[in-house]
């Protein structure tokens, strides 16, 4: 009896270490990871010739053909800044500097395209200011569709960059394109609604240009009676426009232009006059001939 309760005792005693174990604590789960996406960071991009870039964006650039400008659109998933070289002051050129993505809201992606006015390189000092340079062209890819762009200029200041071999010739500064009176291009005769008959003589002053300025007149629906060349001395130009007359008076323009590439007009400005039949209805005096 004594062998059997010492052998209960032995065996309680064993198993008192077990029952007080304290219970293991369940692992942590992992947490999923934040993605914090930055509210400003680069964009990488890659400039590309305009004759290889789409067919799309060279349509855009041929619809503001003669005008400084820039503009984006989105071909196939990917985007294409282009930038227009035209236009620019002799010695002048413009570059791509960088391009930044800003998300200021969620799911709201807006590009900021930083662009550089700066002194040509040395070689480009020869081109002349209305020589054809072709439009910068430069493509990016984000994850998800731009909401939004925008342009940030800066001009580089004289004397940064390349030195130039010679100084470039003086010229009259020549602003910003289609605003015909900042270009210097004026008529000075005839005067706003003067009468006009079988022959006009046209004058007036074309500052900055160079060559010829195209004038015309045209009658009330827009057809043109005569049209000639002018050349421009001293900044000045003017002649006589001869035409055939119509049969009745009728409201018409004279019009001076410059021809740019490809026959393009630049700077039209018009004055509208009277144009009168050489012939009149009206009874011969007694005792004409």
């Amino acid at each position: 009896m004594k062998n059997t309760l010492r052998a209960l005792c032995f065996i309680l005693l064993m198993l008192v270490p077990f029952g007080c174990t304290a219970a293991k604590k369940p692992e942590p789960q992992p947490q999923p990871k934040t993605i914090v996406v930055p509210d400003v960071s680069r964009v990488s991009f890659e400039t590309i010739d305009f004759d290889q870039s789409p067919e799309i964006v060279q349509a855009l650039a041929k619809n503001h053909q003669e005008k400084h400008f820039a503009t984006w659109t989105s071909v196939n998933g990917k985007n294409y800044v282009l930038v227009s070289r035209q236009n620019l002051p002799v010695g002048k050129d413009i570059e791509i500097t960088e391009i930044e993505r800003r998300i200021p809201a969620n799911d709201f992606d807006w590009v900021n395209v930083k662009l550089n006015y700066r002194n040509s390189l040395l070689e480009d000092k020869d081109r002349k200011d209305n020589e054809d340079r072709k439009p910068i062209v430069a493509s990016f890819t984000l994850d998800r569709p731009v909401k939004a762009l925008g342009f940030e200029m800066t001009r580089e200041k004289e004397g940064q960059g390349p030195v130039p071999v010679a100084p470039a010739p003086q010229t009259t500064p020549q602003p910003a394109p289609n605003k015909s009176i900042e270009k210097g291009l004026k008529l000075d005769s005839p005067k706003p609604g003067e009468q006009v008959k079988g022959s006009i003589s046209v004058s007036g002053t074309a500052v900055g240009m160079e060559g010829n300025v195209r004038v015309r007149i045209k009658d009330s629906s827009g057809l043109t009676l005569a049209e000639k060349p002018m050349p421009i001395n001293g900044n000045k130009f003017s002649g006589t426009l001869s035409y055939s007359p119509p049969a009745n008076p009728e409201k018409g323009t004279v019009e001076a232009f410059i021809s740019g590439e490809g026959g393009v007009e630049k700077d039209t400005v018009s004055i509208p006059v009277t144009i009168l039949p050489t012939t009149t209805n009206e009874p011969e005096p007694i005792g004409a001939p």
